[in-house]
């Protein structure tokens, strides 16, 4: 999850949207295939602790058990695959940030 979560917030128009915080207007609350922004505001304030109140240790701990709790195979502390992991995150941002109505 970790490696994962580095690669991700390395992405430099991903992480830079969410740092200047477009995402908030186009969260799609509505969307019954969404989490109803929940995945989207934790990632957002995972790159919040990352890049801009950088200390020198910082746990996911919140994006991790906002997972867990929309997808109950992530639970507990189990070795998983980080490509599920991560298809499964981007698809719930995805999801949370969807402009169809």
């Amino acid at each position: 999850m970790n490696s994962a979560l580095q690669c991700l917030s390395n992405s430099y128009e991903l992480t830079k949207y969410y740092l200047e915080k477009k995402f908030k207007n186009e969260i799609n609350e509505n969307n019954p295939l969404g989490t109803k922004g929940k995945l989207a505001r934790r990632y957002a304030t995972l790159m919040r602790h990352l890049w801009i109140e950088p200390n020198s240790t910082f746990s996911p701990y919140g994006i991790k058990a906002a997972v867990a709790r929309l997808n109950p195979i992530f639970e507990g502390y189990e070795q998983h695959d980080a490509s599920e992991f991560l298809n499964y995150l981007l698809d719930g941002m995805h999801e949370d940030l969807n402009r169809v109505l």
